[in-house]
Parts: structure tokens; sequence; C-alpha cells
């Protein structure tokens, strides 16, 4: 059934928020506030409704002519249509409505305007491709396992796309046959290329496919990952670490962090040195005091604030991260204590051994610290840094966190993922 609906707002996930003449939400993709549309009800469940656009019939003035020839198709970005001053808004009114939905008592000034990406396109240093039976990358159409070919991706790196199109035009990767997923890796330092194969089975490719694979140009490392563990197919090759170098506020220190294809990384490498950069000054001055930086990485955050004098642990899970961490700090002339291990379990270690911080900073996976939160107020810090990708469980675990003697003094959405619905947020907590 069609209907004509008023896209009253953008909303999580990208999509735009109109009601049925009958008070029925109905949720829409590829809109903007304040357009009228034709939709078509595609999914009609109990509370709201799904919705396929048709025809915009008054577009927004903010309505952009999408970049990629994909837009729409691939299951990637949401947010192509529209102009980027709007996606920063969106993704503002975003974050505002989860901490306002969960009941998140918020500064007086509210969430703070969205720091812009410094680059809106070519910004991706990793991309991970499905691959077909012909060999062919490309991602899945949205919410279906349809697959789309692609040859450019215009938010990927010049050197990705690169190492894609020449990936698409050899079809080297057709005799692979327990591999469907490939992921291509920029280091941000020296532009070179990892192609990393997400293999299905723990059996390494031949080596006659190596040597096929190895003639692209555009590759300058290749790997494989079975589970989580990343091993080199070429031996000769150099290591295959990936790397960043970013200056800290007081622009007189630089920070290099390196990582491999094991590790977690920020896709938007100029943002995440913003990223490191905010943190820092909200941590204020640090010299002498006791750092505890949960889901820690590589040290993205720990050896920045290290090198401006704080004491740091960091504990991670991911053990190549934590490796990595430990080469990074000594590479970087700081001590810092690395420790892997899930960090449920080592809060409540603290916890028990009544173990005291000064500043704790989180940078969970999108699920968030989840009911860990209740333990971070028995660690008495005075600050607590809370990163985040999900404005959803940012709002649940904030909420967690404030009935425990902490107040947010600032939130401030960062755009690490132009042209998309998602957002990086970072939330400073004050003990009351």
């Amino acid at each position: 059934m069609e209907h004509i609906v008023t896209i009253e707002k953008i909303v999580a996930g990208g999509k735009g928020l109109a009601r049925l003449d009958n008070g029925k939400v109905v949720m829409t993709d590829f809109v903007l506030p304040g357009e009228s549309v034709r939709v078509q009800i595609r999914k009609d469940f109990s509370g709201y409704a799904e919705g396929e656009l048709l025809e915009v019939l008054s577009p927004s003035p903010q309505r952009m002519q999408p970049k990629c020839v994909h837009y729409g198709e691939c299951g990637g970005c949401d947010l192509q249509h529209t102009d980027y001053r709007s996606q920063l808004i969106i993704k503002k009114n975003i974050v505002q409505e989860a901490m306002v939905r969960a009941k998140v008592l918020l500064p007086d000034e509210g969430v703070q305007d969205t720091v812009p990406s410094p680059e809106q396109w070519g910004y991706r240093c990793r991309l991970r491709l499905k691959v077909d039976q012909n060999g062919q990358p490309g991602f899945f159409r949205k919410k279906t396992n349809d697959f789309v070919a692609v040859s450019n991706c215009p938010v990927a790196a010049e050197a990705v796309n690169d190492a894609l199109i020449e990936l698409r035009n050899t079809a080297c990767l057709r005799e692979l046959v327990n591999c469907n997923e490939i992921e291509l890796l920029l280091s941000p330092l020296d532009q070179t290329i990892t192609l990393v194969l997400v293999l299905t089975d723990k059996k390494p490719p031949s080596a006659a496919i190596v040597q096929t694979i190895a003639a692209c140009s555009s590759l300058d490392v290749i790997g494989y990952k079975a589970g989580k563990k990343f091993s080199q197919l070429v031996p000769a090759q150099p290591p295959a670490l990936l790397a960043q170098k970013f200056i800290l506020p007081d622009r007189r220190k630089s920070c290099s962090l390196s990582w491999t294809a094991a590790c977690f990384s920020q896709v938007n490498a100029e943002q995440n040195e913003q990223l490191v950069q905010l943190v820092c000054r909200l941590a204020g001055d640090v010299r002498h005091q006791r750092v505890l930086d949960l889901y820690c990485g590589t040290g993205n955050f720990s050896l920045p604030l290290a090198m401006q004098g704080a004491a740091v642990t960091g504990i991670e899970y991911n053990r190549a991260s934590i490796s990595m961490a430990k080469q990074n700090a000594d590479a970087n002339g700081v001590v810092c204590s690395f420790f892997a291990a899930d960090v449920h379990n080592a809060l409540r270690e603290l916890v028990q051994n009544q173990q005291q911080v000064d500043i704790i900073i989180l940078d969970p996976p999108r699920r968030g610290i989840g009911n860990a939160a209740v333990l971070l107020h028995n660690l008495k810090s005075r600050q607590i840094i809370y990163i985040s990708c999900d404005p959803a469980t940012l709002a649940r675990d904030l909420s967690t966190i404030g009935r425990h003697g902490y107040k947010i003094k600032k939130l401030i959405p960062v755009d690490m993922f132009s042209q998309t619905h998602h957002i990086e947020s970072v939330a400073l907590l004050e003990k009351n």
C-alpha cells in the first residue's frame, strides 16, 4: 500500500521517521527532514512500519546528488543524499535523542556540535569486502545477502581504491574457494596496502594462488585470517605493520602508533588524530595522574597520555593489540603497564583489590561496557572519559554511571564515518 508522508526527523540507523494518517510510525531510508515523500509499506510490525521510498515530492534544500553510483544498492553509506553540514546536525540530534530516551541528565549546553571529519570522502583506511564466486569484490545490499560488485568506493582512500580496481580487473581471487571476504588495509604513515584474505577454514591458499595475487602491483603485503589470527603469506615481504604518526595537543610532541592486521584501528586516520587530541584536552593536566585505559587497543589513548606525564595502565582482551601496545610504548620512550585480559574480569579484580585511579578512559566495542558500568565508581576516579561508537549503548551506560555519583560535563559527537549514520561520541564525566 502506498502513502504520502512528511518526514519529521532522521533517527538512529539513518532512517527518516514519519507518521501515517492513523498515527503509526513509518521508517524510510534516503529521506530528509521536512520532505514530502511517497512510500510503499514493505513490512508492517505492531509498533511501526518500514517503508520503501518511491518518490520525493518536495525535496529538501539540503538534498544532494549522491557521489557513488552504487548508492542505494550497497549496504554501506546512507547519508550521501544530504549535504555535509546537515549530516553533522543529524548526528548531533541522534545523540541528543538517545540521551533523552534514556533519561540521561545532560549539561546545560546539551550535546555539543559534531566535530567534522578533515576529509568527507576518501577517508577510509580499512575496507572489508565480500567476494563472489567469480572472484569479484563487493558488498551486500542493505539487509540482504544480495551481492553488489564494486570497482570503486568514494569513501575509501585512493590507494585502497587502486588495489580494489586491480583485484577486480585481474579476478585473481577467483580460485580462492575458502575465502568469501577480504580486507584492504592502508598504512596512513607510508601508504602501503595490506590485503587480508578472510578464510572460512585454516587451510592457507596454495603457492600458485598466492603468486597470482602477489602479481598485483598495488599490494605491498598479503596475508590471511583464520579466526582472529593473522598470518603473512609471503615471508620475504616486510612485516605487515601499519602505522600512524600524530601530533599531541601541545604541538611540541608527536606520537607514533603501529599495529598489525590482527589489531583494531580506526578507519579514519585523520579524524582519529583529532579524537586523540580531544581526549587529551578533556583529560587536562595529567602529570602524575593514574590513568586506567580500558579497551586500550594498541595504545591509541594510552601513549599520548603517558607522553604528557600520566602513569597509564591499559587493559585489552586482544593479545595481538597488547603486544603492539608494549612495542609502541618502547618506540615512544614511555613506560606503561599493558595487560591482556577480559575487561569485565579485570575490573572486578581491581575493585576487589581496592585499587584507585584518577582518570578512567573507556573505548569499548559497539555493545558498550554493559553490566560492568556499575563497578567503575568503586575505583574512585575523579574523571571518566567514555568514547563510544553507538549512541544507544552509550546512553544506557551513561545512565548507569550517572546513578553512581558522576555528572556529564561534556558530550561531543565526532564524525568518524562521513556519509553514513554511524557516530563516534566522547563523554566527559566528573565525580559529583
